[in-house]
């Protein structure tokens, strides 16, 4: 009997190189993430067609590819380590390389996804609250255009 191999906190590690002209190679670990979630989304154009010659066949429904809608959300804990990064992000309106890292990926698997991310929406919650004493942070990137993706070596 062969078990699965499930990833928990470490098996995947999100990333971001904030200053992608300066030093564009030095990814920072995105401090505090909680939960992330990276959605990849396929359009599909469909039609409705009918044969060409045989016009009491059924009509059929053709679909192909269209674009793709790549984008994460991310739950945290503020922290001081990315707090000036993440508001100049938002605020600047700045495109940042997003690196998601599987750092024991075995040869041949995934080990990196790389796209190019803008900062949706930046939330900060919990400011000032009198029930806890941890200020929390949702973040929506959308990505522009396709990841790409990295097999381990």
């Amino acid at each position: 009997m062969s078990l699965p191999k499930t990833g928990g906190r470490g098996a995947a590690v999100v990333m971001v190189c904030y200053d992608p002209v300066g030093n564009p190679t030095v990814y920072t670990n995105w401090c505090g993430a909680k939960n992330f979630s990276l959605s990849i989304d396929n359009e599909i154009q469909s039609e409705k067609v009918g044969d060409c010659e045989d016009w009491s066949a059924p009509v059929v429904t053709v679909k192909e590819y269209s674009g793709q809608n790549i984008t994460a959300t991310m739950e945290a804990t503020w922290t001081s380590a990315t707090h000036k990064e993440t508001s100049a992000w938002a605020l600047e309106q700045k495109k940042l390389p997003v690196r998601i890292h599987f750092p024991a990926a075995a040869v041949g698997e995934v080990e990196y996804y790389d796209g190019l991310a803008m900062l949706q929406n930046l939330t900060l919650g919990e400011i000032g609250s009198v029930e806890g004493n941890k200020i929390t942070e949702t973040i929506n990137l959308d990505f522009d255009g396709s990841i790409s993706v990295t097999a381990k070596a």
